[in-house]
This record gives structure tokens, sequence and C-alpha cells, in this order.
């Protein structure tokens, strides 16, 4: 177990694509075949029809230490990030890791300090993180697939959060977690469309939770990526957290619940996991509550894979930026960005995935996928809408890539209208698979 353990944690350091650990007597014989750190990035892509690109260069093994330095200029589909970010993974020499990332936003400006000093084992007996994040960005409101509103959003969070382990069972580790910190949002009416109703928050929220960490892992090539070793844990996984701001700490009195997990299980020859995650403040009622689902599966099937995909949305009493879209994006290929904005959405996704060629001058492998998507929306502002497409798309593997290892190519044909009665045919291309 200790050395299947330490197999999956070099892979998750994405420094390597294959690694192979064993104990030959009294010797312990690891085996790694590298990525690429040095990595130029150059990507073109079209998200629901928005063309999107991005130029830059990382180095993720800086003088052969594991740190990272990353420069991104980023065209999105909202705005345009010109972004520095540093990773020193064992800060002077201890367990600490420190992530520091700046970004100049051409409608704002974000910065993030992360400090963290992770479980790194079922047996780790504490941990403990800092974060410290500030953002001043546009946020935009989308009806009938339009824009009818920009507002001006300025975000500022930081938190002190320590665990400690409580006990092991087997492949099981219990853990208390304890947390404390500030959150403030401020809403402005921004360029375009009326102003925020309401919207600006604070708070200083100190909890506690409850985390589990269980670990039964598969390993497995060709599913989301190709050419490389692949890690699903299905055990049972979650953590739950309680908190309250009291107004004595200078924030507005609330209460919030946060919840999330995954579990996993073989099915046949292949296996589902299933994840869900929830959260509201308490605050009069449930305000700003928020439920997301999903169950995805693989399975074996002739010469190739059968993956699918069920997901849930869900929004009540939603703080006024926050929108639930269906759409290119988020489930439905067939579709334009902000094709559909509701308070809910439920997406099913059924794909066949094959390799085609799986040694390309031994740089990239090759594939192809076949492909239904169908999603139903409802709530405000637009009403119940069910959408549905097929295609077909290429898949092209980069197995020596540190990261954005798979680029995916979909051609998908819309049957059934959004509010704007578009169908027909749409292209986009992206890094990863839709899910």
């Amino acid at each position: 177990a200790l050395l299947a353990e330490a197999e999956r944690r070099l892979r998750a350091t994405q420094l390597f694509r294959h690694v192979a650990v064993r104990a030959e007597g009294t010797k312990v014989i690891v085996e790694t075949g590298d990525n690429w750190t040095l990595t130029p990035r150059v990507a073109l892509s079209s998200k629901g029809g928005e063309l999107t690109w991005q130029v830059g260069i990382e180095e993720g093994n800086l003088f052969g230490s594991g740190r990272s330095l990353a420069f991104r200029y980023d065209k999105g589909t909202e705005r345009i990030s010109r972004s520095l970010t540093w990773f020193e993974p064992q800060l002077l020499g201890s367990r600490f890791s420190l992530r520091v990332s700046g970004s100049d936003l051409s409608d704002g400006q974000s910065a993030e300090v992360a400090l963290s000093r992770p479980f790194d084992s079922l047996l780790t007996p504490a941990a403990g993180s800092f974060l410290f994040r500030q953002a001043t960005f546009e946020t935009k409101q989308f009806a009938g697939g339009e824009e009818v509103a920009v507002w001006e959003k300025d975000e500022r969070r930081v938190e002190l959060e320590g665990g400690l382990l409580l006990g092991v069972h087997g492949e099981r580790a219990d853990r208390l977690i304890v947390f404390a910190g500030p959150e403030e949002v401020d809403l402005a009416a921004g360029s375009f469309g009326p102003p925020p109703v309401g919207g600006d928050r604070a708070f200083f929220w100190v909890g506690a939770g409850f985390q589990r960490e269980a670990r039964a892992w598969l390993v497995r090539q060709d599913h989301d990526q190709l050419g490389r070793d692949e890690d699903f844990n299905l055990a049972p996984v979650g953590r739950v957290d309680l908190a309250v701001s009291p107004a004595a700490l200078g924030g507005e009195a609330a209460g919030r619940v946060r919840l999330g997990g995954s579990v996993g299980t073989t099915v046949g020859s292949g296996f589902t996991i299933g994840s869900v995650g929830a959260e509201t403040r308490l605050d009069g009622g449930f305000q700003n509550a928020r439920v997301r689902a999903s169950v995805r599966g693989w399975w074996p099937a002739g010469p190739g894979l059968l993956a699918a995909h069920v997901g849930w949305r869900q929004a009540w009493n939603s703080d006024p930026e926050y929108q639930v879209q269906l759409d290119g994006q988020s489930g439905v290929r067939g579709y334009p960005l902000y094709a559909v904005t509701g308070e809910g959405n439920v997406t099913a996704n059924v794909e066949f995935r094959a390799v085609l060629v799986p040694d390309v001058a031994k740089l990239a492998v090759l594939g192809a996928a076949v492909f239904v998507d169908g999603g139903v929306s409802w709530g405000e502002p637009d009403g119940w809408y069910r959408l549905f497409d097929a295609g077909i798309g290429l898949r092209i593997g980069l197995p020596r890539a540190g990261r954005n290892t798979l680029l995916r190519v979909d051609l998908a044909r819309a049957f059934r209208p959004d509010p704007q009665g578009r169908t027909g045919w749409l292209l986009s291309f992206s890094s990863g698979q839709a899910f």
C-alpha cells in the first residue's frame, strides 16, 4: 500500500507520465517516464462558439527542484488576463508549499497567496493552510442568450485553517478541521444595464468540520487521458463544515453549511464515480443555496471505451451575480455560450472513445469520439428549455506534457432551438475532456 501511494504522489506532481515503484529485497526501485517541464503555451480554443487563445511559458521543475514559474496571456470568454504564478513545493525545506499569483485583468486585477501544509498521507497527524485572495473584475448577467447587465465586483477573502488527525482505520482516516477568516463582496453598477439589487456582503466565519479520506484506487489508461496512467479513487471520501459569522466580530450575523464528497463502485467490467457538493448561508432562511451532483462512468466497449455522465445543478435564493448556465461549456457542445440561463439544470452525456493511433512519432496519441448530449434547464430568467445535440470528435493525447495533456476537437449538431431559435452545427476545441 505504501509503494502504491508513493506512485500516486509522484504522478500527482505532474512531472512524470509513468511511475512504477516496487520492492526488490531491501531495495525500493522507482522507474519513471519524465514529462516535458519547460512548456511553451500556445493554445487556441472555441468554447461554445467563442474563440479564446492563450500564450505563455511555464517551467514546472525549475533547476530540478520541483518549483514552477509560469507566465500566461489569456484571452478568455469574458476578459483578458496577464498572470504570473510562482509555486514553491517545499518552502525553506519544510513540508509547507507556497503559491503566489497575480493577474492584470482587462476589467480589473487579482492577487492570491496560498500557504499550505497538507495531509500528505493517511498517517499525517496535522495540517494547516493560509489563504489570501483579492480580486476586482466585471461580472455579467445573461437572459435569453444575451448580455443584460455588467456589474463591478470586488471580493476579498482571508482564511486560516488547521486540521487534526482523529484516527486511522485501515485505508481510512478521520480528521477534525477548524477555520476562521473574513469574507467580503461588494457589487456596484457597471458599464451596462441596471445596478444590482443588494449583493454587498461581509462575514467573519468561524467554524469546524469533519473530513474523511479513504483509499480504493484504480489505475487505468485511455479513459480521460491518452497514453498516461490515470488514478481513480472509488473509496467514500467527504467533508462537512459548519460555520457562524457573529455580529460581534464585525460581520453580518449568519450561519453557513458546506458539504462535499464522492464515492465509486465497479459496475460490470467498468466503474462509476458519483460526487456531490452543496452549500448554503443561513440568514432568515436558506440564502445562496447551491447543489451540484454528478455521476460519471467508464466501460470497455469493443475496441474502445464507453463514457457516460449525468449531472444536476440547482440554486435557490442566489446572490445577485450567480447564474446557472446550460451551454456549450456546461454540458451541451452543440450550443453557444450562455445559450440558456436558469436556476437549475440536468445534463446527460454519452460518448464512445477509441484510440486510433497509439504512438505518433513517440510524441502523441490519436483518438476519436462519437457523442450525444442532452440538457434540461428551468427557472428564471429563461424558463423551461430542452437542448439536444450529437456529434463526432478528434482527441490528441500528449503523454509527455505535464499539463493540458489532451486536446479535444468536437463538431456537434444542435437539434432543438435555444431561446434565440439557434440550431445547426458548431465546432469547438479545447483541452481536456468535456466531462
